[in-house]
């Protein structure tokens, strides 16, 4: 594999990409695609002096950001043991939700209601996905999932009512969708401009950090909603209690695709002063935790091992503070008139 990226597709960032502040110090130094390996290079990645972004200098211009993402979408793959356990564990989980919000999220097990409390249990053990209570419960209208991958969220929302479409850049992830028969735009965030202020309800799930410029990516995002509609989105967290700890063997690094990350408490406040009043939903770092302890020992796949560790050390460290949380999720409502 090729050792480092050409220097012609680099480009220097000379200002935070979320606040513009040129003020900054240098966090973590050779990062590398631990995550896929797919992508060559060693990066750096500068904390901005005013809004604590972390963001990566120099980094890959949008023309040849591409070959990064060459291993990104895994449509299928593993054992055939291991997604038959995986399709087992989300039936089991289906069926929760679908009994918890009066609705039907397939694959279940479609148990009668009498048997309900079999799955009732799990209801404390369980993370919820971010974005299922607003879309079970919200009047449903047209949604719009930007980045929307291999359509999981596409199909939910469908599911439960939605007038559901995505966008996306991936081509082999746009066949992917379109086998599914959802339907899908291919194409960058800038699709969002056909939309404006027609949307009820916006999904942006870990994009933000993709994209060369994010407050522009905000914009269009709350642009595209109508007024008292909803944005849902997520992106991992800066100030990351797990990033201060795995420092840059963090799994919220993902250089060089994760070209710059935000603070939560940057984010909420520009997003306060865009009209938008914004909850933030608590995540939970135990999938960060595992693929960090991964990285940090060289791993190529996770191990019994991790998993305890990372165990070990969410008890430790506790509930977290709000503007700390691992992943920032967000459920932002214009409030607004425009």
């Amino acid at each position: 594999m090729q050792t480092s990226w050409p220097p012609e597709e680099l480009e220097a960032v000379l200002q935070c990409p979320y606040c513009g502040e040129a003020a900054r110090t240098l966090a973590f130094e050779s990062v590398e695609d631990w995550a896929f390996a797919c992508a060559p290079g060693r990066w750096q990645y500068w904390e901005c002096a005013h809004c604590k972004a972390l963001y990566l200098n120099p980094r890959p211009t949008e023309v040849s950001i591409g070959r990064a993402y060459k291993r990104y979408y895994t449509h299928a793959g593993g054992t055939n043991e291991a997604r038959c356990a995986s399709t087992l564990k989300q039936r089991i989980r289906n069926e929760l939700w679908s009994q918890t919000w009066s609705v039907s999220i397939s694959p279940r097990l479609s148990l009668p209601r009498w048997l309900s409390w079999t799955v009732a249990w799990l209801g404390t053990k369980v993370a919820e996905p971010f974005g299922l209570r607003e879309l079970a419960q919200r009047r449903k209208g047209l949604l719009i999932d930007v980045g929307c991958g291999n359509g999981d969220k596409l199909r939910l929302a469908e599911q439960l009512g939605w007038t559901a479409v995505g966008i996306e850049m991936d081509a082999s992830a746009v066949r992917a969708v379109r086998q599914k028969g959802l339907s899908v735009e291919h194409g960058g965030y800038e699709l969002l401009d056909r939309y404006r202020s027609q949307a009820d309800c916006v999904v942006c799930s870990h994009v933000l950090e993709h994209v060369h410029q994010p407050v522009h990516l905000l914009q269009m995002l709350i642009a595209a909603v109508k007024p008292s509609g909803v944005v849902l989105l997520s992106a991992p967290n800066a100030a990351s209690f797990l990033r201060n700890h795995y420092g840059k063997h963090w799994r919220g690094l993902e250089a060089p695709r994760h070209l710059a990350i935000p603070s939560a408490q940057w984010l909420i406040e520009w997003l306060r002063t865009q009209g938008v009043r914004c909850l933030q939903v608590p995540s939970h770092g135990m999938e960060t935790a595992i693929e960090s302890e991964r990285i940090r020992r060289k791993g190529q796949c996770t191990e019994p091992g991790d998993v305890l560790a990372a165990r070990t050390l969410l008890r430790q460290f506790g509930k977290s503070d709000w503007a700390e949380q691992d992943i920032v999720q967000l459920v932002c409502e214009r409030t607004d008139a425009r």
